[in-house]
């Protein structure tokens, strides 16, 4: 029986990686290619699925193609500051569950694909590009795709535009920092009914009425 079963996955691995007559298989490569206006986060690719018979989970540079590497797999990027990916370091951090990331699920399969016979076109390479952060998301678009053929087919060269998004952010957390100064300026700014006067070298508080009325005992000269 035990036989049996895993006879019956292998089999159902390898019908898995089996074209359909007609078909072929077509390369791809995909590169996040702007990291170097982010250097306070480190990206990370991780796997779930199941074969994973790679480095797990791995750190992404710009000059690599991202893998996941069996194609029933999925890949998950996660954007981690790099100030707490240094003091917990990655193999401390649970990625699907820590609110301290932000992540982005990659839809197509990163390193090929299945495209008719007929079809010229043999290899794609996509630029990813890091827009911002929303929330605990991600948000990364296509910005630019070269498409390659095995005819007399010109590479065909696309650039895309970086998605308006209402609210985007471009750093990993919020500006703390600048947020307090923003509430401390408007605390400066409120009116009040108190102004403040030195008194030999001291600061005392008075009221309107008192203002007023210092004001006219130095119009007449008064004490």
């Amino acid at each position: 029986m035990i036989f049996l079963l895993i006879l019956s996955a292998l089999t159902s691995n390898a019908c898995a990686d089996v074209l359909f007559p007609g078909t072929r298989g077509m390369e791809r490569c995909v590169k996040i290619v702007n990291l170097d206006e982010f250097p306070e986060i480190v990206m990370v690719g991780h796997i779930t699925g199941p074969v994973i018979q790679c480095e797990n989970p791995y750190i992404i540079s710009s000059d690599e193609c991202l893998t996941k590497f069996y194609k029933a797999n999925d890949l998950t990027i996660y954007a981690i500051d790099k100030d707490y990916l240094e003091a917990k370091g990655l193999e401390n951090i649970d990625l699907e569950t820590d609110p301290k990331l932000c992540y982005y699920e990659v839809e197509i399969n990163p390193e090929w694909d299945v495209v008719n016979e007929d079809d010229p076109l043999i290899r794609e390479d996509l630029e990813y590009s890091i827009a911002g952060f929303l929330e605990d998301s991600l948000v990364i678009y296509t910005s630019r795709k070269v498409s390659r053929y095995n005819d007399v087919t010109p590479d065909r060269i696309e650039t895309f535009e970086e998605p308006d998004i209402p609210g985007i952010r471009f750093e990993i957390k919020e500006n703390t920092s600048s947020a307090e100064e923003n509430m401390s300026s408007l605390d400066d700014d409120l009116p009040t009914d108190e102004g403040t006067v030195q008194d030999g070298g001291k600061v005392k508080n008075e009221s309107i009425l008192d203002s007023i009325i210092r004001f006219l005992k130095g119009l007449f000269n008064t004490k």
